[in-house]
């Protein structure tokens, strides 16, 4: 390379290179800590709410992690328009962060190391925030081990089904489990409270609200402290 910047791991892979602008590092935008569910049991996931100024679904990346003990605690994301929402169904917080482009975030200040691209404007990384670390990519189940693990907010529905007023149908979808040695990302029932089917009594109603899908949905999983 003439002038720039590129950095390698110890096994030699490129980390950093600012002459590569399809690079793309993804560094901290927004953290915090929820607020906790309530009424949450097995196979009942209760939604929080978190809203995030500047949140924009197409370009942040979402990544949770149960506060406390973690073994045991199924979770799954769905982002909205000001924000996401959490679903679990264990009565309790999250620790969460919101990953955007380097170069989307606030212009750097103060002291530190910052890296531009080669038309000297774009930001390709910013010592002041947390970079993403990425510890693991699953597609369709699987799981990684580590410590502070976080799962990103990937959503997807796999089953739904209507049963007759007044019992409910079931949904099944994607969601993380924290266990003992890490994190695993699996299908099960994720019925959120009242958003079950429900119909009426003649069979063609019930295969009407019938929903199937098979493709497999891909996450990733970052190591991070407790922001």
């Amino acid at each position: 390379m003439a002038y720039g910047i590129k950095v390698f791991s110890a096994n030699g892979a490129v980390q950093l290179d600012s002459t590569d602008a399809n690079q793309i590092l993804y560094q901290e935008f927004a953290s915090g800590t929820s607020s906790a569910a309530t009424g949450a049991s097995s196979g009942d996931f209760r939604q929080i709410t978190v809203s995030v100024t500047g949140f924009s679904a197409g370009e942040c990346l979402v990544f949770i992690r149960p506060t406390g003990t973690v073994t045991g605690v199924k979770a799954y994301v769905m982002p909205g328009s000001n924000g996401f929402s959490i679903f679990t169904d264990t009565n309790r917080s999250f620790y969460w962060y919101v990953f955007k482009k380097a170069s989307s975030l606030s212009t750097p200040t103060g002291y530190g190391l910052v890296v531009y691209a080669s038309d000297g404007t774009t930001v390709q990384y910013n010592s002041d925030v947390l970079s993403a670390r990425i510890k693991g990519r699953l597609t369709g189940t699987g799981s990684v081990t580590g410590s502070n693990l976080f799962g990103m907010g990937t959503f997807q529905y796999t089953f739904a089904n209507a049963r007759l007023s007044p019992n409910r149908g079931f949904i099944k979808g994607y969601r993380w489990e924290w266990t003992s040695t890490g994190i695993a990302w699996a299908i099960s029932q994720i019925s959120p409270f009242g958003a079950s089917y429900t119909s009426s009594d003649n069979q063609a109603t019930r295969e009407d609200m019938f929903y199937f899908n098979i493709s497999m949905a891909t996450a990733l999983v970052v190591q991070a402290p407790n922001p």
